[in-house]
């Protein structure tokens, strides 16, 4: 009886924190372009894009801090050129799609809500979390962080631009492993992805905004 009683009243509790909390969540859609970087392009921004779609969650903390979930279907594609460096061994190309989640954390760089038009409502952010992709057949994990900027032109609307960069466990994205000397890190030969584009979320509900943002 006292464990029941003990699971309403957590219940009650949670429902309550839930229904004092539901201004600070937001959903939305990203779109943009996704692009590699390892052994075949060593450092070019936006090499070979490829379209990148995707869903996202956000749980604002405050004005400065928030959560945010995100699951996206990229392409990625590369090939090795000869001209540009030499490789070792058999090279080619390849094309691959990537799926990923991520967990991520947000920090704005000013104070930022979507009630107020003409205050709060631009500021800067930098990114970073952990992060799953599945990938030619396996999964993988990897480390995004990044930078953004994010705009609320409306009540509830935010639109933004944001550059993210994945850091992999892995060496086989562009199926070629690097015959590394003894004196390289393995986690310097890992290959990366990346996220260039725009984003727009709506945030849920219609009861009046949480004091956290008045």
């Amino acid at each position: 009886m006292i464990r029941i009683h003990f699971l309403v009243l957590s219940g009650a509790l949670f429902l309550s924190g839930s229904i004092k909390s539901q201004e600070r969540r937001d959903i939305g859609l990203q779109a943009g372009g996704s692009y590699y970087m390892g052994d075949y392009n060593q450092g070019t921004p936006m090499y070979q894009p490829s379209p990148s779609f995707g869903l996202l969650f956000r749980y604002n903390l405050n004005k400065y801090y928030s959560l945010r979930l995100s699951a996206s279907y990229n392409g990625l594609k590369g090939n090795y050129t000869s001209s540009n460096f030499y490789l070792p061994g058999v090279t080619g190309s390849f094309s691959k799609q990537l799926i990923e989640a991520e967990g991520l954390c947000e920090m704005n760089f000013m104070s930022f809500n979507t009630k107020c038009l003409n205050k709060d409502n631009f500021t800067p952010y930098v990114i970073f979390g952990f992060g799953a992709a599945y990938v030619g057949g396996e999964i993988i994990p990897h480390l995004p962080f990044g930078v953004g900027v994010k705009y609320c032109p409306l009540p509830r609307i935010t639109i933004g631009w944001e550059w993210r960069l994945s850091k992999t466990f892995s060496d086989n994205i562009d199926n070629y492993n690097n015959v590394y000397d003894g004196s390289k890190a393995i986690f310097h030969n890992n290959d990366w992805f990346s996220f260039v584009g725009l984003f727009v979320t709506f945030r849920l509900y219609k009861n009046n905004t949480c004091p956290v943002y008045e």
